[in-house]
């Protein structure tokens, strides 16, 4: 089993950037290196019609970074339990953030993607829309849940709507998880086949096989840069004009040689 090598970004929306607004999605991960290595990342989405989403968003994932890293280092159990706790206290964060600017909580509406993958465990947690994708034994993408949308396609939950997070879901696998992919719902018609609820392989396949062939620092870099290109390639604004956030992680080694530099 090799380390984790991890490539991350968002990138502003066609319509973000033609509004003049900022993107309004956040991505944070990490490797806590303790006795047994965890990979962490979440991913949060502010809420379009929501006046602070971003800074929600950004708030949030930040948070539960921190929290999620603070239990790995300190090599506390994972469980559903601390999950409600870390949520529990975004939450609170929100309230406060709200009730300093004297506005009300709906306008710090944002979604919630996670995952802490260990050895041979892992925990998922998502409230909203957007998909986690993991790889199964075969190499196979599976999305863990399909995104959270309501009646229509453009509504979901948010973190801030039920303090009880009924909305709420986390799964625990206990198995070896490989490869592991987050991403908001900018992406989500590209990545997911909405029909057959199944992840689109194409999408992923050649994405991670050149995350696989990087042997180092400055080639998982030049991935990191050409992640963003792609992000805001025609290729993907023709199909979508909302923020993008992704977030790819492997522990797969190719030993082939490559050229690692080029994602298509």
């Amino acid at each position: 089993m090799g380390s984790w090598k991890t490539i991350g970004c968002s990138v502003p929306g066609t319509s973000h950037v033609l509004a003049e607004k900022p993107c309004e999605d956040a991505l944070n991960y990490t490797i806590v290196a303790a006795l047994n290595p965890v990979m962490i990342g979440c991913v949060c989405d502010g809420a379009g019609s929501a006046q602070f989403g971003g800074f929600a968003a950004a708030l949030c994932s930040g948070y539960i970074l921190k929290a999620l890293t603070k239990v790995a280092r300190e090599e506390h159990e994972i469980n559903e339990e601390v999950i409600y706790e870390i949520l529990e206290c975004a939450y609170d964060a929100l309230v406060t953030e709200a009730e300093l600017q004297e506005v009300e909580l709906n306008e710090y509406s944002c979604t919630v993607l996670g995952c802490y993958i260990t050895a041979d465990r892992a925990l998922f947690f998502q409230i909203g829309d957007g998909a986690i994708v993991r790889s199964d034994q075969s190499g196979y993408y599976l999305p863990v849940w399909m995104p959270q949308n309501g009646e229509y396609q453009n509504s979901t939950s948010f973190l801030i709507d039920d303090k009880s997070f009924s909305n709420l879901r986390i799964s625990i696998v206990d198995e070896k998880i490989d490869e592991v992919a987050l991403f908001t719902d900018g992406l989500q018609l590209l990545a997911l086949n909405m029909e057959a609820e199944n992840v689109h392989q194409p999408f992923f396949a050649p994405l991670f096989k050149y995350l696989r062939l990087a042997d180092d620092g400055d080639k998982i870099a030049v991935l990191q840069r050409k992640l963003a290109e792609y992000l805001d390639s025609a290729q993907i604004n023709d199909r979508t004009d909302d923020d993008k956030t992704l977030f790819l992680a492997t522990r797969q080694v190719t030993l082939q040689q490559g050229n690692a530099g080029i994602l298509h």
